[in-house]
């Protein structure tokens, strides 16, 4: 979801029509710019003016870009550059188009320029464009033009820049100036829905059971905002009082949001791992908040991550897989995938891929499961995947396709299957991201000896939460208050039974469970 759709430059013969003028021609010195991209004074350019410092964290954003008609319409780029650089078009909330130079140009700062072109799709009235530089930077634009076409494309789908799961879809509480925020929009994994700040000018906190080192966070103000997070500010406490600033070191926008990734050392930064994190907002609107790393727990014996259901067990014993992982300037098996250690790993130079399974001592079901990406090369991260649990035959209890993690060391958590006991998983990668080799850091296993009692544990209860068919089904061993919320933190059903279903249909939820008085919340996704 998070790759660029990529449209490669056309050549300037397709742009030929009957067509003799745009339809409209739009400055890039007049957009709405944010820095470091700057307006430069140059005679010979359109309007005597170009935009420069295309770098990263630019953007120029055309707003009401207005037409009668929807639908396919070619957009022209006019740039010097003596590289060959591209640009990122993003248009209301469809994926962004990656639109590449086929030529340079013979000056930076002076004319003559050339042109690159891609098609965009305009809704009928206002649309807005923002267009960002890739992450090495992008030309020096003099001006953009829309011109009416004879081709077709259909209508993009719109997609969300916010990954299905983050770390704060674990946190103990989300609050505002004592506002309980777990169950609103805030926290839906979604830029579509806004929590609205009213230019309040207090912290959004988060609270967790467990320590988190933070390597990488999203900010999003929804769709067409300036901003997107620009100049908010996240830090982290190990005790709630004291806070400090995490920098980040690099700033990657994703059109509708921005992504920020933090550089981390193994156990160099250990001192940062924290409990209790903030975010200063600036009084303004919020559309996401996600936080990505990896949990982080000082221990003696290196086991940094916490137990799962592979804890105690001979891993040597119990396991296979293929390849085997490296050995010849340090052991990097498969075997690594369950040690816990952030500082080891699994990875092959013989395969793109690699298949690895796990026998339980006794039959469990598989509620969740993580991944974890290295700390460098991201083209030889797991992209595509298939999770199995044998009983009498593999049988699919997860698959993924497509997946890229947001940054370097991060945990990302991926549902099971709660219903059936299984005697062994196995993890088959199908892809890897682009890479020549292969490389995962750990695969933990969470779930319970028995079937359909194990999602969420509360004081005096066992709660299972799940989705099914545009459902809701909550249960749990003895009777509890539930309340279940929308995304954007409508309540939609409440209750107190044993055993309950909610039609809810597609969408994100939140499920608030209260057993004597302890309050449980899980997040789940209704396809």
């Amino acid at each position: 979801m998070k790759k660029l759709i990529l449209f490669t430059a056309l050549s300037t013969f397709l742009a030929a029509g009957a067509q003799e003028s745009p339809l409209m021609v739009l400055e890039a010195e007049n957009a709405q710019l944010t820095p470091p991209v700057k307006v430069k004074r140059v005679n010979g350019y359109s309007g005597n003016a170009y935009v420069g410092d295309f770098d990263n964290g630019s953007v120029i954003k055309l707003s009401h870009v207005t037409v009668d008609t929807e639908g396919t319409y070619e957009f022209r780029v006019y740039y010097t550059s003596m590289f060959l650089r591209s640009a990122n078009v993003t248009v209301n909330s469809y994926p962004a188009i990656n639109v590449a130079m086929t030529r340079t140009t013979e000056d930076w700062n002076r004319p003559p320029v050339a042109m690159m072109l891609t098609y965009i799709w305009l809704d009928k009235g206002d649309n807005t464009i923002l267009v960002t530089p890739p992450a090495d930077g992008g030309p020096n634009i003099d001006k953009f033009e829309i011109w009416e076409t004879g081709v077709e494309m259909p209508r993009p789908e719109i997609t969300d820049p916010a990954w299905s799961y983050d770390l704060s879809d674990d946190a103990v509480a989300i609050s505002a100036e004592g506002e309980d925020l777990t169950a609103s929009a805030l926290n839906d994994n979604a830029v579509t829905t806004i929590y609205q700040r009213g230019g309040a000018t207090g912290y959004i906190n988060y609270e967790f059971n467990h320590t988190y080192l933070i390597t990488g966070y999203l900010f999003s103000e929804g769709a067409g905002a300036d901003k997107q997070g620009t100049g908010w500010t996240l830090e982290y406490s190990t005790d709630g009082r004291t806070y400090t600033a995490v920098r980040p070191s690099e700033t990657v926008s994703l059109g509708n949001a921005t992504l920020y990734r933090v550089t981390r050392q193994p156990h160099a930064d250990k001192a940062q791992a924290a409990r209790y994190f903030r975010v200063n907002t600036k009084g303004r609107d919020v559309a996401e908040i996600q936080l990505f790393g990896i949990p982080y727990t000082t221990a003696s014996d290196n086991r940094n991550f916490p137990a799962d259901m592979t804890d105690g067990l001979d891993i040597e014993k119990m396991t296979a897989g293929s390849p085997l992982g490296a050995t010849e300037f340090a052991d990097e098996r498969f075997y690594n995938l369950f040690d816990r250690n952030m500082q080891t790993k699994y990875y092959t130079d013989q395969s793109l891929t690699g298949t690895v399974e796990i026998e339980l001592d006794r039959p469990s079901t598989l509620e969740s499961y993580t991944l974890t990406s290295c700390q460098d090369y991201p083209e030889r991260d797991p992209r595509s995947w298939v999770v199995e649990g044998f009983d009498k035959s593999w049988e699919t209890v997860s698959e993924v396709s497509g997946f890229e993690f947001p940054c370097r060391y991060a945990t990302m958590s991926f549902s099971g299957n709660d219903r059936k006991l299984y005697r062994g998983f196995r993890l088959r990668v199908t892809e890897n991201n682009g890479g020549d080799r292969f490389q995962l850091l750990k695969w933990q296993l969470f779930g319970s000896e028995t079937a359909g009692t194990g999602n969420v544990s509360a004081d005096g209860a066992r709660i299972a939460i799940a989705a099914a068919n545009g459902t809701i089904r909550i249960s749990a061993t003895s009777h509890i208050d539930y309340a279940v919320y929308s995304g954007d933190g409508t309540l939609i059903a409440t209750g107190r039974s044993d055993e309950a279903t909610v039609q809810s249909g597609p969408g994100i939820y939140l499920v608030k469970c209260v057993s004597e008085g302890n309050v449980t919340t899980k997040k789940i996704a209704v396809r």
